[in-house]
């Protein structure tokens, strides 16, 4: 993620939860396009919001959280390399920096990590269980709710 500030009480980017999960599920949409693979039902896609905490490890309570959304795709084992090379390329166009790209050939298996710093995301792509299953997942920065008054430390 991007340098934040040493202000605890630097102002954070607004946006709803509805907006946020509608990014998410866009982009992890984007992600199967770019990795030429099919969002399937099963297992199903997953969000989960949680409080942001601190870097001092304060929690507040005016609403703001944070994203992880997970959508999988169902591919032969043997093709999560070449999908996740392709995903990187594309990536790496479209601003995100791939901070770690492992293959093991042998598994076979996967795993992408990367980060958009102008856009404060991170992302995954990587090769889980069940056999046969690759990860898309995406996490958001730190978000206030619109219209709510942001806590101060």
């Amino acid at each position: 993620m991007s340098q934040q500030s040493d202000d605890v009480n630097e102002p954070l980017p607004r946006k709803s939860r509805e907006s946020s999960l509608a990014w998410a599920r866009e982009y992890t949409s984007a992600m199967a396009r770019y990795a030429e693979v099919r969002i399937t039902d099963h297992p199903a896609s997953r969000k989960h919001f949680e409080e942001c905490v601190g870097k001092n490890n304060e929690v507040a309570d005016d609403g703001r959280y944070m994203l992880t959304y997970t959508a999988y795709a169902k591919i032969p084992d043997e093709r999560h390399i070449g999908a996740v090379r392709k995903l990187r390329k594309a990536l790496e166009e479209h601003g995100v920096r791939v901070t770690s790209h492992t293959e093991r050939p042998e598994t076979p298996e996967v795993i992408l990590y990367g980060t958009n710093d102008e856009q404060r995301f991170s992302l995954i792509a990587d090769s889980v269980n069940p056999p046969g299953t690759l990860r898309l997942s995406v996490s958001t920065a730190c978000f206030l709710p619109p219209g709510v008054k942001q806590q101060q430390f």
